[in-house]
C-alpha cells in the first residue's frame, strides 16, 4: 500500500480547495460574453434595439459592463433605456375620431424606415385601460379618443430623422413627427397612417391562466386567485439569475374608529384583501392586468376595489382607485388610518438603500440586519417620494408614489432591516429589507382614494447617486414635441 506523507496531503488539499473556490467563483460570478461575440452583438444591437427581447436568454450572457455598453451604443442612459413612452391621444388632436387600427409607429434606423413595437390602448371611464366586457369604455371602441394611449419604448426611438426627399415608405404615409428632447439632444419616432408594416418583436408576456410573466429583464409567477401572492420573482441578469429577489408586494389597511383607544382594524393582501386577476389587455410594450381586490372580513365580503397592474420590460406600476360606498362619511370617524404598499425582499444582505430624505441622498445605507442611524433617518414626504435599493447584483429598484394635487395625503417611509420582523404568509420570514410607502393621513369627506405607485428596475443607476438619478433622469423624462409633416416639410403642431 502506498503511503503519502502528511505534508504532501496537506498541500494537495490546499491546492484542490483553492481550485474548487476559483471554479465556484467563476460559476457564481457575473457572466461575460467573449469579446468577439460581444462586438458582433453591439453592431446588431445598434440597428435593432429589440435584439435582447427577440433572443431569450441572450441578456443573461452579458456582464454589467457589457449591458452598460449596449445601452451606451444606443446613446441612452440607464433610465431612458427602460422608459416607456405613453402619449395621450389628445396630444395629437388630428387623429382623434379616426380609426385606431389605421395608425402605427416607425423610426429611421440605418437610413431606412423601420417598424417598432407599439400599442394603442383604449381607456375606460375610470381612467384604466379598457377591458372589454368588464368596464365602460371612454369614447368609442376602435376609434381614437382623447384619453386613449399610444405606447412604445423610448429605447426604440432614433437620433436619425426622416428625410422626405430621400426616404420612401413601402406603404402608408407619415403624418406626425414625434420629437423627444433631453439634455439638448433630440430623438425621433413617426406616426404613420395606412402602413401594413409591423414588427413581431415583443417586450412583455403575461399569461392570465397561470399568472406568469416574462420580460427581457425579469419574470414572476403569482397565485392565480391572488395576484399579490408571489410564488416566484426573479431577475434574468447579474450573478444571481433566476434566484428569488422579491418575497412579495403587499398592501395593508389599518385604522381605528372614533378613538385611538378603540381596537385596531387590520386588513392585508395575504388574508383579507384578495387581488383576483380579472383580465389582461396585452401588447408588446405593456401588459395591463385588471385586478379586483375583494375585501373580506370574518369570511364576509365587505367591498371591492378595482385596480390595474401595468407591467413593462423594467417596470411595474400599481394604479388603484378605491371607491367605497359612504367613505366620505366613514372617514370622519377614522383615527390614525394607514394604507401601506410595500416590497418584502428575499435576503438582500449587503444591498444599498436610500430615500429622498436622508443624511445624504446621493449616498446609501447597507442592509445588514440592523437599523443604522442612516437608516433611521431615512424618510419620504409628499414632495420627496422616491426610494431606492441596489442589490449590487446588476438589479436595482427605484420607486416613487405619485400624489395628485387635488387629493392631499400624508405619506411617510415604511422601512425595516430586521431578520426578526415577520409578516403573515411570508415565504421567507424576516425583513431583508422591507420597504414601501405608508399613507397615514387622508382628507375628510372624499369619495375615492387614488393610489399610483411605480417600481422601476434599472440594471444600475449608471454611476449616479440616487438623488442625481432622480433629478437628471426619473424625475425629468424626455419632452415631447409633435410636428406636422406636409408637402415634405416639418412644422410645429
Amino acid at each position: 500500500m502506498r503511503i503519502i506523507k502528511r505534508s504532501y496531503c496537506h498541500h494537495l488539499f490546499v491546492i484542490l480547495f483553492l481550485q474548487a473556490v476559483l471554479i465556484s467563483s467563476a460559476v457564481a460570478g457575473f457572466p461575460l460574453m467573449p469579446d468577439d461575440e460581444y462586438q458582433s452583438l453591439l453592431n446588431e444591437f445598434r440597428l435593432k434595439p429589440t435584439l435582447l427581447a427577440d433572443n431569450d436568454g441572450l441578456i443573461s450572457k452579458l456582464s454589467p459592463d457589457q449591458i452598460s455598453g449596449a445601452i451606451e451604443i444606443l446613446e441612452l442612459s440607464h433610465y431612458s433605456f427602460l422608459h416607456p413612452v405613453i402619449i395621450k391621444a389628445k396630444e395629437i388632436p388630428s387623429i382623434n375620431n379616426e380609426k385606431l387600427e389605421d395608425y402605427s409607429i416607425l423610426v429611421i434606423r440605418g437610413g431606412k424606415p423601420t417598424s417598432i413595437p407599439f400599442q394603442f390602448d383604449e381607456v375606460d371611464k375610470k381612467g384604466f385601460v379598457y377591458l372589454e366586457g368588464y368596464s365602460t369604455i371612454y369614447g368609442t371602441l376602435g376609434v381614437v379618443d382623447p384619453e386613449d394611449e399610444l405606447l412604445f419604448m423610448y429605447r426604440d426611438t432614433s437620433a436619425e430623422r426622416y428625410g422626405p426627399d430621400t426616404m420612401e415608405l413601402k406603404s402608408g404615409r407619415i403624418v406626425k413627427e414625434l420629437q423627444f428632447t433631453k439634455d439638448n439632444n433630440h430623438r425621433y419616432a413617426y406616426l404613420v397612417e395606412g402602413s401594413n408594416e409591423r414588427t413581431t418583436s415583443t417586450y412583455v408576456n403575461y399569461d392570465l391562466s397561470t399568472s406568469t410573466f416574462e420580460s427581457t429583464f425579469f419574470g414572476f409567477k403569482t397565485q392565480t386567485d391572488n395576484f399579490l401572492m408571489f410564488e416566484d420573482f426573479y431577475a434574468k441578469v447579474g450573478d444571481r439569475q433566476n434566484e428569488r429577489v422579491l418575497d412579495s408586494i403587499f398592501a395593508v389597511i389599518e385604522t381605528r374608529v372614533l378613538s385611538r383607544f378603540s381596537p385596531l382594524i387590520h386588513l392585508n393582501t395575504f388574508k383579507h384583501i384578495k387581488a383576483v386577476p380579472i383580465g389582461v389587455v396585452s401588447g408588446p410594450v405593456r401588459e395591463a392586468v385588471t385586478i379586483s381586490l375583494n375585501v373580506v372580513v370574518a369570511s364576509v365580503p365587505v367591498f371591492k376595489i378595482t385596480a390595474q397592474m401595468n407591467i413593462f420590460d423594467q417596470m411595474i406600476g400599481f394604479d388603484a382607485k378605491i371607491n367605497i360606498p359612504g367613505v366620505d362619511i366613514l372617514t370622519r370617524f377614522l383615527v390614525e388610518p394607514h394604507i401601506i404598499i410595500a416590497l418584502d425582499f428575499n435576503d438582500q444582505t449587503d444591498a444599498r438603500v436610500n430615500t429622498a430624505i436622508s443624511q445624504d441622498t446621493n449616498s446609501w445605507a447597507v442592509v445588514d440586519g440592523k437599523m443604522s442611524d442612516f437608516e433611521k433617518d431615512m424618510n419620504i414626504d409628499t414632495e420627496h417620494t422616491w426610494l431606492w435599493m441596489s442589490t449590487t447584483h446588476n438589479w436595482d429598484v427605484f420607486a416613487r408614489i405619485n400624489i395628485p394635487d387635488d387629493f392631499p395625503i400624508g405619506v411617510q417611509l415604511l422601512y425595516e432591516d430586521d431578520p426578526n420582523s415577520t409578516v403573515e404568509f411570508e415565504s421567507f420570514p424576516g425583513a431583508f429589507p422591507r420597504v414601501g410607502f405608508d399613507i397615514f393621513e387622508l382628507p375628510k369627506n372624499f369619495s375615492e382614494i387614488a393610489i399610483d405607485v411605480q417600481f422601476f428596475f434599472p440594471d444600475t443607476l449608471g454611476g449616479m447617486g440616487p438623488q442625481e438619478f432622480f433629478d437628471r433622469e426619473a424625475g425629468a423624462p424626455p419632452v415631447l414635441t409633435v410636428k406636422n409633416i406636409s408637402e415634405g416639410k416639418l412644422s410645429n403642431l
